[in-house]
């Protein structure tokens, strides 16, 4: 799992309830969400 997580790209993010890359620009009264990694068993 160590490996797995140590990646660059594990945090996806949202800008007003959509998927977007990390690149995306952002404006006044935006909504953001952040879904950090989730492991289970």
């Amino acid at each position: 799992w160590a490996e797995t997580l140590a990646g660059a790209k594990v945090i996806r993010c949202a800008l007003n309830q959509e998927m977007v890359k990390e690149t995306a620009l952002l404006q006044d009264g935006a909504e953001v969400a952040f879904f950090p990694p989730v492991t289970g068993g």
